[in-house]
């Protein structure tokens, strides 16, 4: 992984005198570094404020679980993705390529925590289900960002049709080792030509270029 460094190192416990605490920032990136090195299990909201340099009580009023971290992890991942507006001329199968593709570019540098949080997380199903809730909010998000229409009864299928191939083509990217992500632009293609070709198959249903 991008920028990975052994979280026994450096600083411990509470911030030395003189410095600065840690930030939010400095605590999430502390996390998955320690996610991507020991795994979810393995790794406690105390060494996450160990790696971070801050004390526990400090901590915990920023953060009370280990899953209060990843979830700001996400938070900011969805910043980065959705900060920018798709090109204007863009369908709305463009600008859903182009806002999953962010996504999957701002999460790149962590690939090796999403792999151990994709195998630890389904034995956590408590976190597992906070983490889900996120996702599928984050993929509204960028389902609006697009243009697509998320209200009512079918916008909730919509969301739910794009959370899925999301989880798919998730899949495609943890195994994609490429360095420009051909694998997992060509699953997120494949994905959206085939739920475009379900969407149009609906009685008086318009194409989803079109389905702002």
């Amino acid at each position: 992984m991008a920028g990975r460094r052994s979280g026994s190192g450096g600083r411990k416990g509470k911030a030395a005198a003189g410095e600065r605490p840690a930030t939010g920032d400095a605590v999430i990136a502390a996390a998955m570094r320690l996610f991507a090195e020991r795994g979810w299990k393995d790794t406690s909201l105390a060494g996450i404020g160990e790696a971070a340099g801050i004390g526990f009580p400090e901590l915990h009023a920023l953060f009370p679980s280990k899953a209060a971290v990843l979830r700001a992890f996400l938070s900011g991942v969805d910043r980065t993705v959705l900060a920018t507006a798709p090109e204007a001329d863009a369908s709305v199968r463009e600008a859903l390529f182009e806002l999953m593709m962010r996504r999957f570019d701002a999460l790149q540098p962590h690939r090796a925590a999403m792999q151990c949080l994709a195998r630890d997380l389904p034995r956590d199903p408590a976190a597992a289900a906070c983490v889900a809730m996120r996702v599928c909010r984050s993929i509204g998000a960028i389902a609006e960002r697009a243009g697509v229409a998320t209200t009512g009864p079918l916008g909730a299928m919509r969301i739910k049709a794009l959370v899925g191939l999301h989880a798919w083509v998730v899949r495609a990217w943890l195994a994609d080792d490429s360095a420009d992500m051909a694998r997992t632009m060509k699953a997120l293609d494949k994905g959206l030509e085939r739920l475009e070709a379900i969407a149009q198959s609906f009685p008086g249903a318009r194409p989803l270029p079109n389905a702002a």
